[in-house]
C-alpha cells in the first residue's frame, strides 16, 4: 500500500529503526512529487510546510535540551583558552532522530520549493478580476471559476475574526459551491452575476470575481485553493 502521508510523530516515534524511517519518507517524498506532476498542489504544500517547520523547531529543542544538561569541564584549550568539556553520551534514540533530521529536512525542504514553484507558476496562469461594479463590503459575494466552457459557481464568506490557528490565506476564505454554467455568446460573466443576484436575494449585492485559466487545473486541489489566495489577497489589499 502506498505511503500517502507520515504520521505526525514520524521522526521521533518508535520504533528504533532509522531505515524504515528513511523508507517512509522517500515513499512519501515520491507520492507527493507524483501529485505535483499531475498539478494536485493541496493539501501537499501546506502539509510540507507544517513539516519543515515542526522538523526545525524540533532540532532547535534538542539543542537546547542538550546545552541545559551540559557537561563535565575537562580543562581549558591553551590556544584559545576556551573551555573543553567532555563530550555527551549519545541517546540511541536521540541519535535516530537526529539522523532523521539530517535526512528530512533537506528532503522537505526541496519538496516543498518545487511546490511553491508550481503554485507561482499555477498563479501566473490564471486570469481574474471583478465582475462589474464592486459594493463596499467585499466579505462576502460569489467565486465564478471558469475552465473551457463551464463556469463553478461558488458562494464565499470571510469571516469578520480570521483564523488563529491558521496563517494560510485559503483557510480564512469559506466558500460553498452551488451550481454550473455553460458558457456561450450570450451567456457571460454578467448575465450569470445577474442569475446569481435573481435566484440568491440573500445576497442583494455581493462582490462577485471571476477566474479563468487554459491549464487543465484540478478544481479541488489546486484551482479552488489558488483562487482562494488571490481573492483572499485582493480583499486585504490597502485601498
Amino acid at each position: 500500500m502506498p505511503i500517502t502521508s507520515l504520521p505526525d510523530d514520524w521522526a521521533f516515534a518508535p520504533a528504533l529503526d532509522a531505515e524504515l524511517k528513511r523508507y517512509q519518507l522517500l515513499a512519501y517524498i515520491q507520492h507527493v512529487e507524483a501529485s505535483f506532476a499531475s498539478l494536485k498542489l493541496y493539501p501537499h504544500i501546506s502539509d510540507l510546510d507544517n513539516r519543515v517547520s515542526g522538523l526545525e523547531r524540533l532540532r532547535a529543542d534538542m539543542g537546547r535540551m542538550q546545552q541545559a544538561l551540559g557537561s563535565t569541564i575537562r580543562g581549558f584549550d591553551p590556544a584559545t583558552g576556551q573551555v573543553l568539556r567532555e563530550p555527551l553520551a549519545t541517546d540511541p534514540w536521540l541519535a535516530i532522530v537526529e539522523e532523521v533530521i539530517d535526512t528530512g529536512l533537506p528532503a522537505l525542504r526541496s519538496a516543498l520549493a518545487e511546490g511553491r514553484a508550481l503554485l507561482d507558476e499555477v498563479g501566473s496562469s490564471i486570469k481574474f478580476g471583478a465582475v462589474g461594479l464592486l459594493p463596499l463590503t467585499l466579505n462576502a459575494g460569489w467565486l465564478l471559476l471558469r475552465q473551457g466552457r463551464q463556469a463553478c459557481a461558488y458562494t464565499f464568506e470571510l469571516p469578520a475574526v480570521s483564523s488563529s490557528t491558521s496563517s494560510d490565506a485559503r483557510a480564512q476564505v469559506r466558500t460553498r459551491y452551488v451550481t454550473t454554467f455553460t458558457m456561450g455568446i450570450a451567456l457571460t460573466f454578467e448575465r450569470i452575476k445577474g442569475e446569481l443576484v435573481c435566484s440568491h436575494p440573500e445576497l442583494p449585492n455581493p462582490a462577485v470575481f471571476a477566474f479563468e485559466t487554459e491549464l487543465g487545473l484540478p478544481r479541488i486541489e489546486t484551482y479552488m485553493p489558488v483562487a482562494k489566495r488571490l481573492l483572499y489577497e485582493v480583499i486585504n489589499a490597502p485601498r
